[in-house]
């Protein structure tokens, strides 16, 4: 044992920087190139880590010990991600989001039709915490309405986006919040309070800008076919009641109250299983079941039918293994020491929490677009600039914050990455069209802002005890 601690070499910067920029090269030829999912190119990366791990003499049992803790730290959130996608599929088969849904489109008006949007999808990205779906389906909807208003596309698909991702960050069922929650390990609702300080003022200024837009079409008649087709078929497919809202009601409650989140959405998914048998008419085996395989829509309306198809426990085992993978990295990039001299190096630039924030942001969004994969542009960052997090004493949901602010809500801007490419298809609209109206991307500006002023900014005594926003601005 001591031989092994006499032969065990150091990584140094150059050394850090090329296993990094190895990584990064493996990522981006395996995502982009072979147009890849994320988990094969990412467990290729971990294997040039630990070739590089060999070379520095560190013994197998260390890296699994470094892997297995760093893993086990995030199990909690995965089982929330798993209980994330039963909540979606008990939600969707009572009848809870197609309510939230068709009472969101009735807010439809013609010259309030760019700012309605950016509204609906916030509301229905906020309740299934998917800017995907939330794309796919109402989005899809909107764009028809846009091009009969003879709005450009561009601008419909801008509003459309920044309602996605907005509801997407500030949902506690969200996968990626939830992936940032792990890697910041932090509880998932302090991760989500924290983003309000950035992503809300961003959505009141989106906001603003649409109303204005949306002026020069005052008066001009919409043709709402395709919203009436969609809305006529989901209360043909439920039994619509006011009492479908007591779910998210609930989880709400609980959240107010501090109940931990897991049992939280275990109760919300069980009152939505009680609706689904008592108004639904469901019977209790099919609703069990739609905890496991999602909610099939069947009503033989295929634009219907793709929005009401979501959720299950099934449906989340995809982001369960990209996070295994993902921190399987991670932990060799730690146990390499390749993030400490990473760090080590930047310390005279991220020496107070301006600077420190304003680096993780651009970190996040110069990997979205090298890296080209969201979850590694928040993981990185997330993990390598956590110390400098806690020697500042910042509470680590600022972290959770500021990795989201620059991994997350950057995704959609990448042409080549896979948020990109998925909402180019189904809008129609290159992202180059409508990158000039997601105005989502002054979120940074609004993080960089509190770390100016030190307003949403906690602060821990160091032994991780909360104290108030602003209370310690020694290090601003």
């Amino acid at each position: 044992m001591g031989m092994k601690e006499r032969t065990r070499k150091e990584t140094t910067f150059g050394q850090a920087l090329l296993i990094l920029i190895l990584s990064i090269g493996i990522l981006m030829y395996g995502i982009i190139g072979l147009k890849l999912d994320p988990q094969i190119p990412l467990l290729l990366a971990s294997i040039v880590c630990v070739i590089y791990a060999v070379y520095l003499g560190i013994p197998w049992k260390e890296i699994e010990q470094k892997s297995t803790t760093i893993i086990g730290e995030s199990i909690q959130a995965m089982i929330i991600i798993m209980l994330i996608g039963m909540l979606v599929g008990s939600w969707m088969a009572c009848g809870t989001v197609p309510y939230v849904i068709y009472w969101g489109l009735k807010i439809l008006s013609p010259s309030w039709f760019l700012v309605a949007s950016l509204i609906i999808c916030s509301i229905m990205s906020m309740a299934t915490g998917s800017s995907w779906t939330t794309m796919g389906t109402i989005g899809v909807a909107l764009m028809g309405v846009g091009y009969g208003l003879g709005i450009p596309v561009g601008v419909t698909a801008g509003a459309i986006v920044c309602g996605a991702y907005f509801g997407d960050k500030q949902s506690p069922l969200s996968d990626t919040s939830n992936f940032a929650a792990a890697v910041a390990k932090v509880d998932i609702y302090d991760c989500v309070r924290s983003m309000i300080y950035s992503t809300g003022p961003a959505l009141v200024v989106s906001g603003i800008i649409f109303t204005v837009l949306g002026f020069q079409y005052s008066g001009k008649v919409v043709d709402t076919t395709e919203v009436d087709i969609m809305m006529n078929g989901i209360a043909g497919a439920f039994n619509m009641s006011p009492l479908l809202l007591l779910p998210p009601v609930v989880l709400i409650a609980l959240i107010i109250k501090k109940v931990p989140a897991i049992p939280g959405m275990v109760a919300a998914i069980l009152m939505g299983v009680v609706l689904m048998v008592a108004l639904q008419g469901e019977t209790l085996s099919a609703s069990l079941g739609y905890l496991q395989s999602g909610f099939v829509g069947n009503t033989g309306i295929e634009k219907i039918d793709a929005l009401l198809t979501r959720g299950g426990l099934s449906s989340m085992m995809f982001t369960i293994s990209l996070m295994f993978v993902s921190l399987f990295l991670a932990s060799l990039l730690e146990v390499t020491g390749v993030t400490v001299a990473l760090i080590s190096k930047m310390t005279k630039v991220v020496n107070n929490r301006v600077s420190l924030i304003t680096v993780t942001i651009l970190s996040g969004m110069g990997l979205n677009y090298f890296a080209a994969d969201p979850y590694l542009a928040t993981l990185l960052p997330g993990r390598t600039f956590a110390p400098a997090f806690d020697k500042l004493n910042l509470d680590r949901k600022v972290l959770s914050r500021t990795i989201q602010d620059g991994g997350i809500v950057f995704a959609p801007l990448v042409p080549w990455g896979s948020n990109g490419i998925y909402a180019a298809a189904v809008l129609g609209v290159p992202v180059l069209t409508f990158m000039p109206y997601y105005f989502m991307y002054i979120t940074p500006i609004f993080s960089i802002i509190c770390a100016i002023t030190g307003f949403g900014i906690w602060y821990t005594d160091g032994r991780g005890k909360k104290k108030k926003t602003g209370e310690s601005t020694a290090n601003a």
